[in-house]
């Protein structure tokens, strides 16, 4: 198929940044693991956008790996508002279908998860591409292997299925079968993973987290709630290390915001998420320059 006019300058303009950042990805975004918090991310990519903050590759695990595809995608600062617009209109029920009964039916019964992942589906089908070969920053996302426990990396071919395994929350959602092995969630071994953006050869990196200020015990009330609050240490301790070991590479922590209390399956804060996540680095960045 022939490209004429502004389709043929975009496809340009798309090689071009692809093989810039090949060569040198200075600036690397790195969107973390945090199930419904990523609205978060949604928040901290608005204010990079307003201070014209722009990576050269994109990496994602988790819902990181959603988020991360759509700044691949559509890198312009209007298109970071879409993103915030996305996660204020999705719902619980969206995401997580099903009466409580239905839900404790899955629970008990035979099978690999409790819910389908068609929302998570629906949500990538909003992407304005298809394939990793198409977006215009490079992108990475990563998995894990359910065989080997290893860390996959996605860089080619369709966006559906790489976002799918990156998502697989362990019981939650349903693995994924790509080339005859399975896959959950990318957060599993590496939720933050700046060891991808370090060896991309990024010099400086912006760490985009879904979490809270704060981590904080939280009352446990369910067998799902012991592996959120087990699965949320580990994390947190994989982090600090990466952290300390990539000390010789500029690393910022994006600010994040109050997230004490939101359950795993509860989307009924995104707005304020998006909102307070995007208003926070703004007024830390407002603080630095006067």
């Amino acid at each position: 198929m022939r490209l004429i006019g502004w389709e043929r300058v975009r496809a340009r303009r798309r090689a071009s940044e692809r093989s810039r950042a090949r060569r040198a990805p200075r600036t690397a975004f790195v969107l973390t693991g945090g199930g419904v918090l990523g609205a978060v991310q949604a928040g901290q990519l608005q204010a990079l956008a307003a201070a014209a903050i722009r990576p050269d590759v994109v990496i994602g695990t988790s819902v990181g790996s959603l988020n991360a595809s759509y700044v691949a995608c559509r890198p312009q600062p209007t298109d970071a508002e879409e993103l915030g617009d996305i996660w204020r209109t999705v719902r619980t029920e969206d995401i997580f279908p099903g009466s409580r009964l239905q839900r404790a039916w899955n629970i008990v019964a035979r099978g690999d998860h409790i819910y389908p992942n068609d929302g998570i589906r629906r949500l990538v089908e909003k992407l304005p591409v298809r394939t990793f070969e198409e977006t215009v920053i490079p992108l990475h996302i990563s998995a894990t292997n359910l065989r080997t426990g290893g860390e996959a990396w996605f860089t080619e071919g369709p966006l559906m299925r790489a976002i799918l395994a990156s998502t697989a929350l362990p019981g939650i959602f349903p693995p994924i079968s790509i080339d005859g092995e399975l896959y959950v969630d990318g957060g599993v071994v590496n939720n933050a993973p700046l060891s991808r953006a370090v060896e991309l050869g990024a010099s400086r990196i912006f760490l985009l987290q879904c979490g809270g200020k704060r981590h904080e015990a939280i009352v446990i009330r369910r067998p799902l709630d012991v592996l959120v609050h087990a699965f949320a240490h580990s994390r947190a301790v994989r982090l600090q290390v990466d952290l300390e070991r990539y000390d010789d590479v500029e690393i910022v922590t994006m600010p994040t915001v109050d997230t004490a209390g939101i359950r795993y399956n509860d989307l009924s804060h995104t707005g304020r998420l998006v909102e307070e996540a995007s208003a926070s680095f703004l007024a830390a960045a407002t603080a630095v320059e006067a």
